[in-house]
């Protein structure tokens, strides 16, 4: 029952009590001041039971509930129906997602520290060796190399970062109507250009719904696209590797694939790679914060996402947009 039909049936019956009450006395042979204080008896006993049910009902389940937010307190679910019961089970539903927050917040800290620090006791290390007057010159340009590839590691590591605090804010998406055809081409110049890197090879595939259109963020879709590859690139385990991009017709939707020829991903991480900065303890394998960037892009515009893998044979990140008319938004 409601707690404003409880606090009502409350006040009904007590009214009721009163006026029961209040005939009950007039019509007696009493006199007329014993009538007088009955009657106010009456009144105080209504008023005291009235407080004591309005007690019992609202202030001390508040009062519990106020306790337990003030020591961190975690109330179990409640079965009770009514607006206290919503509230003591929309604190523990709020209390579970900030719990659940705050172990993402310190698992993306501690990776973030781990991915960091490796490079840069590198860093730290060849330096000092540069510090060496007889050092060779062949020996000082390698050192160098080695300083620079690592300091590489390291801007990547706080640009993905930064990308990702980016990203978890409100999402302003900047729309607009663009074929898949266009998509595709902007992903594949895209790609060309920044991913220069012996071995790899990037195949776009023919596309039959190039016409096809979608309402969406170009700027974001292209993270995603770069993102993909960067993932790939970063954790196929091979040399030389080929990255296949295509998109089907869905019905109502776009489907598009980026694929690589990688090891893969075991199942049992498969269900966990876009937890932001998700990693086994062993092999730090899928480790980082691009695919969870690629998630939150890709529901932002109302499509969904997914992966796709055997192990040791591929890797494949799927993703759906909608297609519409120009006339639909």
């Amino acid at each position: 029952m409601k707690l404003n039909f409880k606090l009502a049936a409350v006040t009904a019956a007590s009214s009721a009590a009163d006026t029961a009450a209040a005939i009950m006395i007039f019509n007696s042979e009493l006199g007329a001041p014993v009538k007088a204080a009955l009657i106010v008896a009456v009144i105080a006993a209504t008023v005291i039971a009235a407080a004591l049910i309005f007690g019992l009902t609202v202030s001390l389940p508040v009062k519990r509930l106020n306790e337990r937010i003030k020591t961190g307190g975690k109330p179990q679910k409640t079965e009770r129906a009514d607006e206290i019961g919503e509230l003591y089970n929309s604190y523990m539903t709020l209390l579970s997602k900030l719990e659940d927050e705050k172990a993402a917040q310190t698992r993306i800290i501690a990776s973030i520290s781990h991915d960091i620090k490796t490079p840069l006791t590198s860093v730290l290390g060849y330096a000092e060796f540069l510090q060496n007057p007889n050092l060779s010159e062949e020996r000082r340009k390698k050192y160098l190399s080695t300083i620079y590839e690592k300091a590489k590691v390291i801007q990547q590591t706080v640009i993905g970062f930064d990308d990702y605090l980016s990203h978890n804010l409100e999402l302003s998406l900047k729309k607009e109507f663009v074929t898949v055809k266009k998509i595709l081409s902007d992903a594949e110049n895209s790609i060309r250009t920044e991913m220069l890197r012996d071995g790899l090879t990037v195949v776009f595939d023919k596309c039959e719904c190039e016409n096809a259109t979608v309402y969406a963020d170009t700027g974001r879709l292209m993270r995603v696209f770069m993102n993909a590859v960067t993932n790939s690139v970063r954790h196929s385990g091979k040399n030389a590797l080929t990255v296949t991009v295509s998109a089907e017709d869905k019905g109502g939707e776009v489907l598009f694939t980026i694929r690589d020829d990688g090891k893969g991903v075991k199942p049992d991480q498969l269900d966990k790679i876009f937890e932001p900065m998700y990693t086994t303890d062993t092999s730090r394998s899928v480790a980082g914060l691009g695919l969870s960037i690629c998630k939150e892009i890709i529901e932002s515009h109302g499509g969904s996402i997914r992966a796709e893998s055997v192990y040791n044979e591929y890797f494949a990140l799927c993703f759906t947009l909608k297609k519409v008319e120009q006339n639909e938004v």
